[in-house]
C-alpha cells in the first residue's frame, strides 16, 4: 500500500533578492525575485513468503508491497524588499503559484505511477508459475531488485517531466513580461536592481 506523506507549501518572505539569486545560482541571466524549492524522500519495502503448493513446490506471496514518498520541503521564497500586497509581490506570488502547480500535479502523478506499481506487483507475483525449494531465494532476489529498479524509474521519469514543465515556466519571455507587468518604474527596475547590486 502506497504511503504518501504531502506538504503544502510555506511562504518565506525573509529572504533577500541577493540570497534569492544566489540560491538560484547566481549566474541566472535574469532577477530571481521569487523562488520555489522541492524536495522527496522515497522508499520501497517488499517482502515475500513462499508457500507450499504441493510436491516441492512454492508460490510466492507478496506480503508487503510499500513504496512511500515524504516530502520533506516545498518553499515558497519571495524577495523581502516586495511589499505584500504590491503589484510585483502579487506577480511573484502568481508566477511561483504556477510552480507550485507543477508540484502538485507531480504528487497526483506519483500517486497513480505507485499504486500501478503496487499492483503490477501483485499481479504479476500472484501469477508466477510454483517454484522449485532451490529456486525461491533467488527469484525473490530478482524481484527484488527488478521492482527496486522499477520503483526508482518511474520516480525518475516523472520528476524528469516536472523539472521540463518548471523550465517552461522560466522562460526569457515570462521574465519579460514579469519585469514590465507593473510599469516601468516598479521595483522590478528600480528597488530590486538596487538591491541586488
Amino acid at each position: 500500500m502506497l504511503e504518501f506523506n504531502h506538504k503544502d507549501p510555506m511562504l518565506d518572505r525573509h529572504r533577500s533578492v541577493r540570497w534569492l539569486n544566489s540560491r538560484a545560482g547566481g549566474g541566472s541571466r535574469y532577477l530571481v525575485a521569487g523562488l520555489t524549492e522541492y524536495e522527496m524522500r522515497a522508499s520501497f519495502d517488499m517482502r515475500f513468503e513462499p508457500r507450499e503448493v504441493g510436491f516441492g513446490r512454492y508460490c510466492l506471496d507478496p506480503v508487503r508491497v510499500s513504496p512511500k514518498v515524504d516530502v520533506v520541503k516545498h518553499l515558497v521564497y519571495i524577495a523581502s524588499e516586495l511589499e505584500r500586497g504590491s503589484c510585483e509581490y502579487d506577480v511573484v506570488y502568481a508566477h511561483e503559484g504556477e510552480h507550485v502547480k507543477v508540484n502538485q500535479g507531480m504528487e497526483a502523478d506519483i500517486r497513480a505511477a505507485l499504486d500501478d506499481l503496487v499492483n503490477d506487483v501483485v499481479g504479476k507475483v500472484s501469477a508466477m508459475f510454483p517454484l522449485s525449494a532451490d529456486n525461491v531465494p533467488s527469484a525473490i532476489k530478482r524481484l527484488l531488485s527488478e521492482y527496486g529498479r522499477d520503483f526508482k524509474r518511474r520516480l525518475r521519469d516523472i520528476d524528469r517531466r516536472r523539472r521540463e514543465e518548471q523550465r517552461q515556466i522560466d522562460t526569457p519571455e515570462e521574465y519579460q513580461r514579469l519585469s514590465l507587468a507593473c510599469g516601468p518604474n516598479s521595483a522590478f527596475q528600480t528597488v530590486l536592481q538596487q538591491a541586488i547590486r
